[in-house]
């Protein structure tokens, strides 16, 4: 049984699981496919990105910055990168 959703179609949080990387609302029937998100942050070369002094930012997943990016940060960026922590989405699948 899978919990940290809410069904999109009538606001259930009761899944079942119906295959790989799908789940079921138990309530109305409605197929989900589970998407993995991990989010990434990439500065490319000759970007050049300012956190101003006013800056709150927290970043979840991996930074790449690019050799030639100028980054200046000025305010706070917190970059957690524990990659036990997973995010996950669901997407409706439509009806044939």
């Amino acid at each position: 049984m899978i919990k940290p959703y809410e069904c999109t179609q009538c606001g259930s949080t009761d899944f079942e699981d119906a295959g790989p990387d799908r789940v079921r609302c138990a309530h109305c029937g409605s197929l989900f496919e589970v998407v993995t998100r991990e989010p990434t942050l990439t500065i490319d070369e000759g970007a050049d990105v300012v956190f101003g002094k006013n800056a709150d930012v927290e970043i979840h997943g991996e930074v790449d910055i690019k050799r030639g990016a100028k980054v200046d940060i000025e305010g706070r960026l917190e970059v957690d990168q524990d990659s036990t922590k997973k995010k996950f989405d669901l997407r409706r699948i439509r009806p044939e």
